[in-house]
């Protein structure tokens, strides 16, 4: 059975309370990220099909710049490493996001992430401490600008994602202060 945050619950809160303390966020944002990206669904799952960022799991290092005929292929090309499993399955897998705060594969190899399959992703403590990891970073490269850089991956401040987001933060908030 899934089980969807709802941030009304102490449990909930303090799952996201954790991860947001370690990498020093509040976490009323974190909470936010959640709501936005995932609406708290563990397991939310996005392919992004114009993905074409890959990160090289064996040389811990970008991947090579793509060829024209490997830029919209399904198929990884014969010599993208991966952890678990096939290659394919890899480059599908980094093309995509994953979990609670919608962590995008290739993001999280690039931060560090090591497991054999990025599907652990949406387990809760493993997916919220990548996506605090990362939004820490963001925060700290961009600013303010960090919030709209997680979702497009420059800042762009004023954006319609980053309203969002502070105005999920702004409805939770109330909830994580009397806790």
């Amino acid at each position: 059975m899934r089980s969807i945050l709802d941030f009304k619950d102490a449990p909930a809160r303090e799952q996201v309370k954790v991860p947001a303390l370690r990498f020093g966020l509040e976490p009323a944002l974190v909470a936010a990220f959640v709501m936005q990206e995932s609406a708290g669904d563990p397991y939310a799952w996005r392919p992004e099909a114009k993905w074409r960022y890959y990160w090289d799991v064996k040389q811990n290092r970008p991947f090579r710049k793509l060829y024209p005929g490997e830029i919209n292929s399904e198929v990884a090309p014969e010599d993208f490493p991966s952890l678990g499993g096939s290659g394919t399955q890899e480059w599908a897998a980094q093309a995509a996001s994953w979990g609670l705060m919608q962590v995008m594969g290739a993001v999280a190899r690039e931060r560090g992430f090591r497991g054999p399959y990025l599907t652990a992703l949406c387990d809760p403590p493993e997916g919220l401490s990548w996506g605090c990891q990362t939004l820490a970073y963001l925060l700290n490269r961009f600013g303010g600008g960090g919030i709209s850089a997680y979702n497009a991956g420059s800042p762009c401040l004023g954006s319609k994602y980053e309203k969002s987001v502070l105005a999920w933060r702004d409805k939770l908030r109330p909830l994580f202060v009397s806790t």
